[in-house]
């Protein structure tokens, strides 16, 4: 019998994030180097166990969905032309990251404060 703690800390260390999906599925985040078919054994075989043990953590800290918002002009230099506002510290704060690849922007809102960078 394996012990889930230690799937879990096996994951963690090789740098596979496992997330409960809306639909009840288990989505594997993971580099390619990570993903061995003895690793996706073991999480399959232990699919319901594992969503049981990530679903009350992601109910205790819901992370609102970032929201995209499209410009007229490039927001980055990898020429996309929308961000996403993601809420930090707790809702008080937005980090703005390029919808493309994911960059960091700029804080429009700090502290629940609205910055001068905040023009777009």
């Amino acid at each position: 019998m394996i012990d889930l703690t230690e799937l879990l800390a096996d994951c963690d260390a090789l740098g596979v994030r496992l997330i409960p999906a809306v639909d009840g599925g288990l989505i594997v985040e993971a580099p390619q180097s990570a993903a061995t078919p003895d690793l996706l054994a073991h999480l399959k075989a232990h699919k319901s166990e594992l969503l049981a043990l990530l679903r009350p953590a992601l109910a205790v800290q819901p992370q609102p969905r970032p929201t995209m918002k499209p410009t007229a002009k490039p927001v980055c230099r990898c020429g996309s032309m929308a961000w996403r506002d993601v809420p930090i510290h707790d809702g008080q704060s937005l980090r703005r990251d390029c919808a493309g690849c994911g960059r960091f922007i700029d804080f429009p809102v700090w502290h629940a404060k609205t910055t001068l960078r905040n023009e777009q």
